[in-house]
């Protein structure tokens, strides 16, 4: 057999079943900009374009993940992670939106960047004194991880656990998704908001890790555990200053899905509508 066919071999034979379980892990999320609509009755088969810049403030800068499993680690029974995320978000966003409304209906689209860059859509009714709605985002940024895990390189015929390490402070690419519902009630310049969300912060199946001691992999193993959701919930007051401009200020309150933690985060936005 060749050199080159013997490592191929040894490769598939010690790296094919690798994957980690997750001891301790600290990540930075962004906080979500939730829709918050536009604030008045639009005309009939017409649209609108918005450049908004959105600014957030975070009081609290973390949240505790209580009852989060390792799902497979080679024990009898599952270990528990300690797991933090850390609201560590880019101040301020920039974005564009296009709505066009039919009869009722409106659908739109928009686009944004701060720390990430997102991608939404948008879909609703927009009525004299009431919108509704729901929207979706895609979003892909780089942010920091630190955890310790255990990791198993057995192979196809599994090795069992292998080791403990560290990655620390580094950051990594993920994808992040959501999706939402916004309700608002307005007279003359005036509106009120409130708009939930769901978002899954960090869309990833495998991490980076070091596969001895502090020689890093070029690879990355597959988790053990699925990155929690985050509840998102807005509440606001929207004025319409101009016939073109309008200004948003806000509250976000951010949990687990399970409600065992809470933050809170101040929101505010000036939006130039033509």
């Amino acid at each position: 057999m060749s050199k080159s066919c013997a490592m191929v071999v040894a490769c598939i034979f010690f790296c094919a079943c690798s994957d980690m379980s997750m001891l301790k892990g600290r990540f930075d999320v962004p906080v979500q900009h939730n829709f918050i609509g536009v604030g008045k009755e639009l005309p009939q088969k017409s649209s609108v374009s918005n450049v908004a810049v959105s600014a957030v403030y975070v009081q609290e800068d973390s949240l505790r993940i209580r009852d989060l499993y390792n799902e497979k680690d080679g024990y009898s029974n599952p270990t528990k992670i300690d797991f933090v995320y850390k609201l560590n978000n880019f101040p301020i966003m920039v974005s564009y939106t296009y709505i066009y409304k039919g009869e009722l209906c409106v659908a739109g689209v928009s686009a944004s960047i701060g720390r990430y860059l997102f991608g939404r859509f948008i879909f609703g009714v927009n009525d004299k004194n009431y919108e509704v709605g729901m929207y979706g985002d895609l979003g892909y940024g780089f942010d920091q991880g630190s955890y310790d895990y255990r990791y198993d390189s057995g192979g196809l015929f599994g090795g069992g656990p292998y080791g403990d390490s560290t990655y620390s402070d580094k950051y990594i690419g993920h994808y992040v998704t959501s999706f939402g519902l916004y309700a608002s009630y307005y007279y003359g310049p005036l509106g009120v908001t409130y708009s939930p969300s769901v978002y899954a912060p960090w869309q990833r199946r495998d991490l980076p890790v070091n596969a001895k001691g502090n020689v890093e992999s070029e690879g990355a193993y597959d988790i053990n555990f699925k990155f929690p959701q985050i509840v998102s919930q807005y509440v606001g007051l929207s004025f319409w200053i101009t016939d073109h401009w309008k200004i948003s200020g806000g509250v976000t309150f951010l949990t687990p899905v399970d409600f065992n933690d809470f933050a809170m985060t101040g929101n505010t936005s000036v939006g130039f509508w033509f």
